[in-house]
């Protein structure tokens, strides 16, 4: 804003009220006075320049968007720990530590106990381990232990919101008014809950009063039925008496979003000096990558909203891999046409056939 109020131009800006009978050139005491001046006006102005861009939540940066958000009662979500079920050999006591691949899990949680399944939470905050499955280190001696295993994440670790997240929070909390009931207030509870990534709600799908929510997890894929069981709880512990978050009255459903798995066959033209066996890892990278997308965007929709999956953007997709000259007879699940999935369903990735 101040961009023109620079050193030189203030200094100029000053001497004009001098005048000419006084000598002002570089070197005289009323220049080396005014320089000095000069400079400091042209700091103030950076700072207010500063100040200016740090008012407004389109251009402040984090720390500053985070007290501006905090009027609109929107505070910046923190990271927070993942936790995850683990299949022992034997029983384990609560508080034993063990490593994964640099990670540290402490058991906090019995599962089963016959089975020997334990809820471990991951010490590092994050979504860094959330994907991790296989064999722990244990840290602490545990007599009789032979085999101890992550078999599934039940609560996906989240990152520190980012501005781009926080930006768009503050901007729909002015379009979009929740209040107790609504799909607004919905969605925003469910955003607000760890390991979520979105929902969609269904209003009086199954008459009057009932309330669908479909959620999706915060790494775009379904949510363990661990966590859909612990929302439950918390949310409606006697279906429409008022004691969870559910208003009175209201006959919440909550389910997980359906993955439909996406096997995808392609005929790809090489350039000369590629083929598939330098190129096939790049190439699946592209088909995970377009599928994910479409599952990030899944959220954004309603209960009306259907995601398709289309051969020409599949397509389009892998030729951005360098040494992919044409793409041609592109199938989905062996047929030709573009998939079309349910409100309620995401792709995932399956088998991938190149030829």
């Amino acid at each position: 804003m101040y961009e023109d109020k620079n050193y030189k131009s203030i200094l100029a800006d000053m001497k004009k009220y001098i005048g000419d009978e006084i000598v002002k050139s570089e070197g005289s005491l009323v220049h080396n006075a005014l320089s000095a001046l000069a400079y400091e006006f042209e700091k103030l102005y950076i700072q207010m320049d500063f100040i200016i861009e740090q008012s407004h939540a389109g251009t402040a940066d984090i720390e500053h968007l985070e007290m501006i958000a905090l009027d609109r009662a929107i505070v910046r979500k923190e990271a927070t720990n993942a936790y995850v079920k683990a299949e022992f050999n034997t029983a384990i006591p609560i508080g034993s530590r063990f490593s994964l691949k640099g990670y540290n899990y402490k058991a906090v949680e019995v599962i089963n106990d016959s089975l020997h399944h334990y809820k471990m939470m991951i010490e590092e905050t994050g979504a860094g381990a959330n994907t991790l499955k296989g064999d722990l280190i244990p840290i602490d001696f545990i007599d009789g232990l032979e085999s101890a295993k992550v078999t599934e994440l039940l609560v996906a670790g989240d990152e520190e919101e980012d501005r781009d997240s926080l930006y768009k929070r503050y901007i729909q909390s002015f379009t979009s008014q929740s209040f107790a009931g609504n799909i607004s207030a919905y969605k925003e509870k469910f955003a607000s809950i760890q390991g979520i990534g979105g929902s969609k709600i269904y209003p009086t799908w199954n008459g009057a009063g009932t309330v669908k929510a479909v959620l999706i997890s915060s790494e775009n894929t379904a949510v363990s039925s661990y966590l859909i069981e612990q929302i439950k709880k918390e949310a409606v512990p006697d279906k429409g008496a008022g004691y969870g978050w559910v208003p009175i009255g209201h006959n919440l459903t909550i389910e997980s979003v359906k993955e439909v798995t996406v096997s995808v066959s392609t005929q790809i033209t090489y350039a000369s000096g590629y083929s598939s066996a330098n190129l096939s890892e790049s190439i699946k990278a592209k088909i995970q990558g377009y599928l994910k997308s479409i599952a990030e965007a899944w959220k954004e929709g309603d209960e009306h909203t259907e995601a398709i999956v289309y051969i020409a953007r599949l397509e389009s997709a892998i030729l951005e891999v360098k040494g992919v000259l044409d793409v041609n007879n592109t199938k989905l699940n062996k047929k030709s046409n573009n998939l079309t999935l349910r409100s309620d369903e995401i792709p995932k990735a399956g088998e991938v056939e190149l030829s």
